[in-house]
């Protein structure tokens, strides 16, 4: 995977395109989604009786939110954190995460309960909350006001809530890919609307100082760079995936004696 996301990150978004990413929107959660999705497509299905032990729990659920609270509060330094020499773009960047991550909780919270029979889920909660922070992150830097940046995390929000009642179980249906944590549902999506989004937004601005320094001074380049950065992402992921997936799958390193013990905490930990 490092030699994967090295290559995507390095050659081809930074390097080849010079596309906008200060947050990793594609560098980090689009590829590391789409790398993982396809791996567990190349893993097959979960065909194991203690697989059932994957699913989530009142542990689990508590330890979940936990994190959240935490990824919440640091995700802003995050996104900022390239652009420490600016002052500028580091407050836009700051400022642009924040909204966007109370965009993506309050449409979790509203539609949350709207598609759980009225109730709040914990998955729902510690995961699609983080939504706007995924999204914002190719446009970070951009002067995408503030009313964007929560139209942008509120959108992420919603694709994220949706995609975690209908997305995953029908890709487990079709074709049989396991989204254990939800991956595809709080870094693929969010992260593609965010890109997506990052296109209209350097066309808009492309008299940025560090847009025009990049090497292209035409909106309809730049705009046309974000787009292949995308769809390269996109490719160098799921191929990366499927190829270590099925190496993995080929090595079979850590094959049980007993295989109905392959989902028990207990062959790996004491206690």
């Amino acid at each position: 995977k490092a030699f994967f996301y090295a290559f995507n990150k390095v050659f081809l978004v930074f390097g080849y395109f010079a596309a906008e990413d200060v947050g990793g929107s594609m560098t980090i959660h689009m590829f590391g989604a789409y790398f993982g999705l396809a791996a567990s497509y190349a893993f097959g299905p979960q065909s194991l009786s203690s697989s059932d032990n994957a699913d989530p729990n009142r542990v689990s659920d508590i330890l979940a939110l936990l994190g959240t609270g935490l990824l919440w509060i640091y995700w802003p330094s995050f996104v900022g954190a390239t652009e420490t020499s600016n002052p500028a773009t580091e407050q836009l960047c700051v400022m642009h995460t924040i909204l966007a991550l109370l965009g993506s909780t309050g449409a979790t919270f509203y539609f949350g309960p709207l598609l759980s029979h009225g109730k709040f889920d914990p998955v729902h909660v510690a995961n699609a909350t983080l939504a706007g922070g995924v999204a914002v992150g190719s446009a970070a830097r951009l002067p995408m006001t503030p009313a964007g940046a929560i139209l942008l995390g509120a959108l992420a929000g919603t694709v994220s809530v949706y995609g975690y009642v209908y997305s995953s179980p029908a890709l487990e249906s079709a074709l049989s890919l396991y989204d254990t944590c939800g991956v595809g549902n709080l870094h693929g999506y969010p992260s593609v609307l965010g890109a997506l989004v990052s296109i209209g937004l350097v066309g808009l601005h492309s008299d940025e100082p560090f847009l025009s320094s990049s090497g292209s001074s035409q909106s309809s380049s730049m705009m046309m760079a974000q787009l292949l950065a995308i769809l390269g992402t996109l490719t160098v992921s799921i191929v990366g995936g499927l190829v270590s997936g099925f190496i993995i799958m080929m090595m079979d390193p850590y094959k049980m004696k007993e295989e109905e013990e392959e989902y028990e905490d207990g062959v790996w930990w004491e206690g």
